[in-house]
């Protein structure tokens, strides 16, 4: 009887084995990765809706972050992200709208910025290089305002002033 119970006991380790082996297929392979799936569906379809509602706002922003951050930058998403993680959002109330207005004028602000920036050093510069193109010659403001003065000199001794 002892064998007996020694095999019943062995097969029943085995079977309690292979059911929490199950379970945690079950649990933790299975429903997690459908539940994954179910989040991130749910997300690209908010995702497309948040483009949907500030796609043509941001369109003329995307060139221009692109050219900040790298060809790969996706500043819609980036956005979206963002605003997902702004503290209120999802709940009865949070104003997604004025909110996406004030960061859409920021970003705007910022490239006008850096747009006016650019635009200045390109007009230094255009003033450095016709400057460094016109030489002054001294000598020549100094022959010219030699020459001023003895022709004021000149008439006044004629009585033409």
């Amino acid at each position: 009887m002892d064998e007996f119970r020694m095999k019943l006991k062995e097969s029943l380790l085995l079977l309690d084995e292979r059911l929490r082996m199950v379970e945690h297929l079950v649990n933790d392979v299975i429903i997690d990765s459908l539940e994954s799936a179910a989040n991130e569906y749910a997300d690209n379809e908010a995702f497309e809706t948040f483009k949907g509602n500030y796609g043509e706002s941001l369109k003329d922003l995307i060139d221009p972050y692109k050219m900040l951050f790298g060809e790969d930058y996706d500043l819609e998403r980036s956005l979206y992200d963002d605003l997902k993680g702004t503290e209120g959002y999802g709940a009865e109330g949070f104003d997604e709208k004025g909110c996406m207005d004030a960061r859409i004028a920021d970003l705007r602000s910022r490239i006008d910025a850096l747009k006016a920036a650019k635009a200045e050093d390109e007009e230094k510069k255009d003033e450095d290089e016709v400057a460094e193109s016109k030489p002054v010659d001294e000598e020549e403001e100094e022959v010219s305002e030699e020459q001023l003065a003895k022709e004021l000199e000149d008439a006044l001794k004629d009585g033409g002033l």
